[in-house]
């Protein structure tokens, strides 16, 4: 028993400093969540910081459930439903809900002034006029549960939806304001490869593929000459064609009508249809041809991606819209705070680039910029693999997007705040720290000194954590911990763990971290739904659960012992967010240093 108690005063015992030990052993059994079997935890990194020790001090654990608005339509449908399911949640150890009240299609779940109620979404309906929204509020307020409302920041569409507007029976509905109003979806710079060569005044056209299929499958695209890059002779070509064989630096060897019979090892062989193979005669022996980009700015509608409809954060009427739902419902509903899920960000990498985003961009460095030379260029190699050339300013670019977001971050929580005073403002993004130079948005604190490469002074600066009050990171894995990952021979960082430690540390006191779980990853094995808790609840200050419609009913049990013992969400005890800052400051005027950061590479997208 004193082994045992040892053990645990350990696990609780955080300490409120940064630093390490070093020990032979780091992994141990650690429990946080006595109702669950214990999991192996790295016993040091989690220490790092003030958050996880104050938070344990108080017995402050956040524990909040996440309901999807068009995956959960028939299970709020009914006033009754949504008393049974409020009470079911408090009654299992939940402490907070967050209901997505404006899903990436831009509709509402709730009679909008500004846009169509959301009715119907694959099958499930809800009754014209009902509002779910109110009757959440009423029964996680009578259930002691905190409630937030959740929006997309700047999606105004759903690709689903678009692709299916003729036809009915799919039940997606209209597909989205965006794309009825292109003039306001954000720019993006598209690219595709293109032969160059001294032998032609113009670019040729290529496929974006080397290898099978032929070119039959993609003659006439667009209108225009196809040709293709192989890396072998292609026997699917039946239509005349003409060809040059390029060695491995892109010079030309030889050129031909037809197809040759064989092609010497490590060249490439172009081939071309019609007007194309027609130019590829025109070659001479020893021309370096080269692939290139042929480059458009294109409203993001015409080259979507990705399944939500970005919007431009630059244009007047896409922010003035924005706006005007946050008032809405932080008018309309009784709710404890307001959240933005995770488009609150750009498309990619590849966007802003309005007119508007010029302008602004011009006035924050200024000067005149090549527009998008300044920024980056895309390129090809020969073998058609994309890559990015930075610009002058690229650096400089990428602090502006992150200033653009952390800005807006400011004006709504500030519009949140002032429309219903004693009111929260949230934030939820996916846990890849180091993906988020791309999608211009950086919610770690403004003192951060981890070694991410884009992590300049500037980009450092536009850290908004401190303006939230608390921020959810998808930590979306099937894996809990570390030690399980390094059992089954996968990455360290592709587990909740790792996330959990990496989110904790970019945000560095400046508020209250939840580490995000999704069930669906579970259903395969859900007993590790239990390491999963575990590893949630020991790196941040609480978890939350996506999604109730995830089949939860399998989960409800794991979570009632998990939850047993009651608690509350840190940024619900009183002054505990100003004690958290204060220590901090405390810290760092002594001049107290963190300790290295660690270095876990995170899976792309986890948590998008």
């Amino acid at each position: 028993m004193r082994a045992f108690a040892t053990v645990c005063s350990f696990v609780v015992a955080v300490a409120a400093h940064g630093q390490l030990r070093d020990d032979p052993n780091r992994f141990v059994s650690t429990s946080v969540l006595p109702g669950l079997r214990w999991a192996k935890l790295d016993r040091n990194a989690a220490k790092v910081g003030i958050a996880n020790g104050l938070a344990r001090e108080h017995g402050a654990q956040a524990r909040i459930l996440w309901i999807d608005g068009t995956a959960n339509i028939e299970r709020v449908s009914t006033e009754e439903k949504v008393r049974a399911l409020m009470e079911k949640v408090a009654r299992t150890g939940f402490n907070a809900v967050v209901y997505d009240v404006k899903p990436i299609v831009g509709r509402t779940m709730y009679p909008s002034q500004l846009t169509g109620q959301m009715t119907s979404w694959r099958g499930q309906t809800m009754p014209a006029g009902y509002d779910p929204v109110a009757l959440i509020v009423r029964y996680a307020k009578a259930n002691r549960l905190a409630v937030y409302l959740s929006m997309n920041a700047f999606s105004e569409g759903h690709s689903f939806a678009k692709r299916a507007e003729n036809d009915p029976s799919q039940g997606l509905g209209d597909p989205g304001y965006g794309y009825h109003h292109p003039d306001q979806q954000s720019i993006a710079m598209v690219s595709r490869p293109v032969l160059a060569g001294p032998a032609w005044s113009d670019r040729i056209a290529l496929q974006s593929t080397l290898d099978p299929p032929g070119l039959e499958s993609a003659r006439g695209k667009q209108g225009e000459p196809q040709a293709g890059i192989y890396t072998k002779v292609p026997t699917a070509i039946k239509e005349p064609c003409s060809c040059l064989v390029l060695d491995a630096q892109g010079r030309t060897t030889g050129s031909m009508e037809g197809l040759p019979t064989s092609i010497p090892a490590g060249s490439l062989l172009v081939v071309g249809l019609g007007e194309s193979g027609e130019a590829l005669l025109r070659a001479l022996p020893g021309d370096l041809v080269r692939v290139v980009a042929q480059v458009r700015l294109v409203p993001v509608g015409e080259s979507q991606d990705q399944i939500p409809l970005m919007m431009n954060p630059y244009h007047p009427l896409v922010q003035a819209r924005a706006l005007a739902f946050v008032k809405e419902v932080m008018t309309r509903y009784d709710a404890d705070g307001f959240v933005y899920d995770d488009r609150l960000r750009f498309a990619n990498i590849t966007a802003d680039f309005s007119p508007q985003a010029r302008s602004a961009f011009e006035a924050w460095v200024g000067k005149g910029v090549r527009w998008p030379e300044d920024v980056y260029a895309p390129t090809y190699s020969l073998r058609l693999t994309q890559g990015t050339r930075p610009g002058p300013l690229y650096d400089a670019w990428l602090a502006f997007r992150a200033k653009t977001m952390a800005d807006w971050v400011h004006r709504v929580g500030r519009t949140v705040k002032q429309t219903r005073p004693g009111s929260q403002f949230a934030v939820y993004a996916g846990s890849n720290y180091g993906d988020y130079a791309n999608f211009g948005t950086n919610y770690g604190s403004n003192l951060n000194t981890a070694g991410y490469p884009f992590l300049t002074g500037p980009y450092r600066e536009q850290g908004f954590a401190s303006e939230l009050d608390f921020l959810m990171t998808g930590c979306y894995y099937r894996y809990g911990t570390i030690f399980e990952a390094m059992e089954v021979g996968l990455k360290p960082g592709f587990t909740v763990e790792a996330a959990g430690l990496v989110s904790n540390r970019v945000v560095r006191d400046q508020t209250w971290i939840y580490a995000s779980i999704m069930l669906s990853l579970m259903w395969d094995n859900p007993e590790n739904l239990e390491t999963v808790l575990q590893a949630a609840c020991a790196t941040t200050q609480g978890v939350m659960v996506f999604d109730l419609s995830h089949q939860m009913d399998r989960f409800w049990p794991t979570f009632e012992r998990a939850f047993r013992k009651p608690a509350v969400p840190p940024h619900n005890v009183p002054g505990l967010t100003a004690s958290l800052r204060a220590r901090r400051k405390t810290m760092d005027a002594a001049g107290e240093k963190d300790p290295p950061f660690p270095i876990f590479e995170g899976m792309a997208g986890a948590g998008f």
